[in-house]
């Protein structure tokens, strides 16, 4: 029963008929409203009532006043009834409006729910005790109860809700009624007509529409995203030739026990087309043969929608990449007779766009000129959209940021751009103090200082000192990443380090080193760097007192220029999904530049990351080494390579090993150093929480030999594992690491059990 229906209006009359003489003109004046009254009200204020009627006392009572009055109430939405009575009063008149409220919600309750609890059907009514209760509001629920039991495959549903009697408190329990019949189960999809595609391959173009599988089991139905599912079929004809792919008919209908759901699809494929004669106009500034590399479906081909959609996609951004944000490209199909069709494309160019300003927003420390110097467009520029994504990049490979969003604001009349950068920040410096043990170092302290933005200028700070029982580290360095405001690095270093190598002596090193570096504008992602470092090594602490005449651990001073060259086009510095590193560091050592050894190293590192699929990407990393000495004279063993578990310093990974345990041994079993190394790293990584939690899989392999001649891939030691990393503000990346060496052996060269070990680290991961 509709308001309309319910409304009752019994007026009392108290209007004078006027003079039935017909030369009386003048009605006798309205009465005056002299009191208001509220009758059947439990809760709501008689005073409510009043106001919203519009009435007022000594207001004149026009004949439009009880039906306005009642309209006026009735959008409160708190009345079931209203009726209006009109007496005589006292000098006037008497307005009595009688209503009925809706009752107040008690207590909600479900009967003959399984599949759903209560819990969640009382969040999906969304109802709350004490509101008031109207009739559109348990229409509401009752569907959106049906809906969630749809959802579960209960498509036979029946939900009623009842009102129950007046509580204590004036207020009624109302009851959902639920019969939730067999769940439906959508035994199988059959299609019929289908001549060039199979069932089955049909069948997987629909997403959210699937039978019952023999193995997976549970059919899925639902009848709003069936529709969907049927033009999905039909778009997938399209791409593949089949645009006059229809579906002609299709039912549905249950077994005998309404449980199972059968439906039958019948599809006109109609002809496979081609794509005949390609044409355009109208581009003036993209030459001919750019626009046709740009159109991917040619002449003779399958006629495909998501190819030919594709070509026009591809000519929009080129446009819009030279500065042509208001070209308009349109396509025309025009059929040709024997199943061909003709496609012409109509570009209207426009007036190029130019930058008028950037504006950089969201940083709170760093500063507008640290970030516009990574930018590829500025003011005055023609906008081009590969610029911005380049600048883009630039500015996440800072790691000041954990996100960057370039937005545009146009002026139609001017053809101008306002571009705006939207950087959020992130923790970048990283403070420790504390104490941490590790397989390689045992017992650590750490009190450490890293501030890659210091003071928002870009630069970078860095103090590191740690103290145990077989490590202690002190590093000073700073580096200008933009030297008298130009691509030019300037770094400096000092450090000190006495370790413990394999319980068997100890290795102290100190000095200092400068670099400078250029980046280069060709080839693109590049920079070179020149440096020079002097060290003092020295060792002490022997344990087998044998070992103090080996040649290669004797006292040097080494003086060393180094060059380095390095390409990185990865989109993120840490986790990259895309992207590559190519990079070339040759050392020389002694010669002209003085010191007691005499060498030349030269590693070498490559590095591929692709994205896999959802989020995962994996990386693969090359890492080869070699140092040659001059002559017969030996080279220290600070120069040598030791691979194994996994080194923060060089970086190098080869998990599933002891650290440092990969190479050449003595007889004691103690490695020596290779004088080369070759590894192989292949990981993959899911971010759990992306910038916050990853976790991850990994295979490695490497060696190192005692002669560059044995180098051979086949001679490599083999690992798998997995590990997490965990991004800690204030603590840079830790990561645990868990691998299985399968090639493990004993002095005698006896296979050992493949077993795991646990590699623990912080720093930055390649």
């Amino acid at each position: 029963m509709t308001q309309r229906n319910t409304m009752i209006i019994a007026l009392l009359s108290v209007f004078l008929v006027s003079s039935s003489a017909r030369g009386q003109t003048e009605a006798p004046p309205r009465p005056l409203i002299k009191e208001i009254r509220v009758e059947g009200n439990d809760i709501t204020e008689a005073s409510l009532v009043r106001f919203q009627s519009g009435l007022d006392i000594d207001q004149r009572l026009q004949p439009d006043h009880p039906a306005t009055a009642i309209r006026n109430l009735f959008s409160v939405g708190l009345f079931e009834h209203i009726k209006v009575f009109v007496e005589e009063a006292d000098g006037g008149v008497a307005v009595i409006f009688a209503i009925r409220e809706y009752p107040r919600l008690g207590e909600v309750e479900f009967e003959g729910n399984k599949a759903i609890k209560d819990k969640n059907l009382r969040k999906t009514a969304g109802f709350i005790r004490g509101e008031v209760l109207r009739p559109q509001a348990r229409v509401r629920a009752e569907q959106a109860i049906r809906d969630a039991y749809h959802e579960k495959g209960h498509n036979l549903v029946q939900v009623s809700a009842e009102i129950g009697r007046t509580d204590d408190e004036g207020r009624v329990p109302l009851t959902f009624r639920i019969k939730e019949g067999p769940k439906v189960n959508l035994k199988r999809i059959t299609f019929k007509g289908n001549e060039t595609f199979s069932n089955r391959k049909l069948r997987k173009q629909m997403k959210e529409t699937k039978q019952d599988g023999w193995w997976f089991g549970g059919g899925k139905y639902d009848a709003d995203l069936y529709d969907e599912d049927k033009e999905k079929v039909l778009a997938f004809y399209r791409e593949n030739g089949y645009r006059q792919a229809r579906v002609v008919s299709d039912s549905l209908y249950f077994d005998a026990e309404g449980r199972d759901l059968f439906i039958d699809i019948r599809i006109e494929e109609g002809p496979l087309f081609k794509v005949g004669d390609v044409t355009w106009e109208g581009n003036e500034s993209l030459p001919d043969f750019v626009f046709d590399e740009l159109i991917v479906s040619k002449e003779g081909d399958v006629y495909s929608t998501e190819r030919i959609d594709k070509s026009l996609e591809e000519v929009r951004n080129a446009y819009m990449n030279i500065g042509y944000i208001g070209a308009f490209v349109s396509r025309k199909e025009k059929p040709a007779g024997d199943n061909v069709v003709d496609l012409h494309y109509s570009v209207i160019e426009n007036d190029p766009w130019t930058v008028r300003e950037v504006v950089i927003a969201g940083n709170t420390k760093t500063k507008d000129r640290v970030i516009r110097r990574e930018l590829w467009i500025q003011p005055g520029d023609t906008f081009q959209r590969s610029k911005v994504e380049r600048s883009v990049r630039n500015l996440m490979q800072l790691n000041f940021f954990n996100n960057v969003e370039p937005d545009i604001s146009t002026n139609e009349a001017t053809s101008e751009i306002d571009l705006i950068v939207s950087v959020e920040e992130k923790q970048t410096g990283t403070a420790s103090i504390g104490a941490g043990f590790s397989e390689q170092d045992g017992l650590v302290g750490t009190l450490g200082l890293q501030i890659p933005n210091f003071l928002g200028n870009g630069q970078l700070l860095n103090f590191q000192w740690e103290f145990g029982s077989q490590r202690e580290t002190f590093i000073l360095g700073f580096t200008e990443p933009w030297m008298f405001n130009t691509p030019t690095s300037l770094s400096g270093q000092l450090f000190r380090t006495t370790q413990r190598f394999f319980a068997d002596f100890d290795q102290r090193s100190q000095g200092g080193s400068v670099r400078v570096g250029r980046r280069l504008s060709w080839p693109d992602f590049s920079n070179v760097s020149v440096g020079y470092s002097l060290s003092e090594v020295s060792f002490i602490n022997f344990r087998d007192s044998t070992r103090i005449g080996d040649p290669a651990l004797r006292d040097n001073v080494t003086s060393a220029v180094s060059f380095s060259f390095s390409r990185d086009s990865r989109d993120l510095p840490t986790f990259a999904t895309t992207g590559t590193i190519f990079s070339y560091r040759p050392e020389v050592a002694g010669g002209i530049f003085g010191g007691n050894v005499n060498f030349h190293k030269h590693d070498f590192t490559t590095s591929f990351h692709f994205p896999l699929f959802w989020k995962t990407a994996i990386s693969l990393k090359t890492t080869l080494g070699m140092v040659i000495g001059y002559g017969t004279q030996p080279i220290p063993f600070s120069e040598l390579y030791t691979p194994g578990g996994v080194s923060l310093f060089d970086r190098t990974m080869l998990r599933g090993y002891e650290d440092q345990s990969i190479g050449p041994l003595n007889s004691a079993g103690v490695p020596i150093g290779g004088t080369s190394q070759l590894l192989f790293n292949a990981e993959i990584s899911i971010p759990l929480a992306e910038n916050q939690f990853y976790a991850l899989l990994f295979a490695d392999a490497g060696n190192a030999w005692d002669d560059h001649s044995k180098i051979s891939m086949l001679d490599v030691k083999r690992s798998v594992g997995f590990g997490i990393r965990i991004v800690a503000p204030l603590l840079g990346i830790m990561g645990f690491d868990f691998g299985w060496g399968f090639d493990r052996r004993d002095l005698a060269g006896n296979k050992l059990p493949t077993q795991m070990l646990t590699h623990f680290q912080f720093g930055p991961q390649f």
